[in-house]
């Protein structure tokens, strides 16, 4: 939080303010039918209120594919008050632009920590790597691939608009490095405006990001469909 958020008090007081850091243990999980470690990794972001295995269910028609799914659960536990509902988000958001940034630049840090472990630990070296985001994950994970097309190479987001305003460098880059993108959205999504989507899909573009938009009758949800039309694009890509 800045410290302009909070006027100070007139006073004598004098009030010095900093950060300090917290490390959590947080899930992850691998599906996929790959057992070469050199198979392509695809990161899974979830969006916000859910959690990893939730996630992987929804996708569990990609785990067919000789790819390594990496399922991250978000770092920030969610718990909605009176109600049996928990899950997980990737960043607080308070409608701040400044701040939003902010906060994806950490979390930035936190799911490449994540997927370093996880690629460690199992003894992966993938020679490609595409990220596969949906709702916050798919805000929070688009903007993590364009600012590193030298770790990935595909972007598939769905029921997300992608910053494009603010990554206008960071997609020209991408752009030279080869990065092709899918974009998913449902014509019904009440979250996130179709429009959005599509206006993601011509900055992309524009920027020389070779980017696919797929509209699928249906609301704020990665479906049947969707899945199948993700599947397809990953094996194509890979």
């Amino acid at each position: 939080m800045e410290t302009s958020d909070y006027p100070e008090q007139d006073g004598p007081n004098k009030t010095k303010r900093g950060t300090y850091r917290v490390a959590l243990d947080v899930p992850w999980r691998v599906d996929g039918a790959a057992d070469d470690p050199e198979a392509p990794v695809v990161l899974c972001l979830h969006g916000q209120w859910m959690e990893e295995d939730f996630f992987a269910l929804l996708l569990q028609k990609l785990h067919d594919l000789p790819f390594h799914f990496v399922t991250l659960r978000a770092p920030y536990p969610l718990k909605a008050p009176n109600e049996n509902k928990i899950g997980a988000s990737w960043y607080p958001y308070d409608g701040d632009r400044k701040r939003f940034l902010h906060e994806l630049a950490l979390t930035e840090g936190f799911i490449l920590g994540g997927l370093e472990t996880v690629e460690r630990a199992l003894g992966l070296a993938p020679r490609k790597r595409a990220l596969l985001g949906f709702s916050q994950g798919g805000y929070c994970g688009s903007f993590l691939a364009l600012r590193h097309p030298d770790r990935f190479h595909g972007l598939i987001v769905s029921g997300a608009r992608v910053k494009t305003e603010a990554l206008e460098d960071e997609m020209r880059a991408a752009a030279q490095s080869g990065m092709r993108a899918l974009l998913c959205h449902g014509t019904r999504d009440r979250s996130v405006p179709l429009e959005a989507a599509q206006r993601s899909a011509r900055g992309m573009n524009d920027a020389g990001v070779a980017t696919a938009l797929l509209e699928f009758e249906s609301g704020h949800s990665i479906g049947r469909n969707q899945v199948r039309a993700i599947g397809e694009w990953l094996e194509e890509w890979s």
